[in-house]
């Protein structure tokens, strides 16, 4: 199942040709969208950060427990994280 390799090369300039995007100005709907996208993009990046952030710490702890830390030591430490925990419960049901 061989094909010219000219074929080929014609049939995969057919296939990018018809995949190219023009560019145009951006109208009023255009600006409206990409401003609805920014904004979602600034709240999983949100969301990412403080996820991040938040696994971090957790598996700082899970070290701490398996290098023979006392359970309830971790449990008051994770404690205090709480806060980080609502934040980013609040944050996901914004989406």
């Amino acid at each position: 199942m061989t094909e010219d390799p000219k074929e080929e090369t014609r049939s995969m300039k057919r296939i990018s040709s018809g995949t190219t995007l023009r560019r145009r100005a951006i109208d009023e709907l255009d600006t409206d969208f990409l401003t609805t996208l920014e904004e979602l993009d600034k709240r999983l990046y949100a969301v990412l950060s403080k996820t991040t952030r938040y696994r971090n710490i957790l598996g700082h702890e899970i070290k701490r427990l398996r290098s023979g830390s006392a359970p309830e030591v971790v449990r008051a430490l994770l404690l205090q994280w709480e806060p980080l925990r609502r934040e980013i419960k609040r944050l996901a049901h914004d989406l």
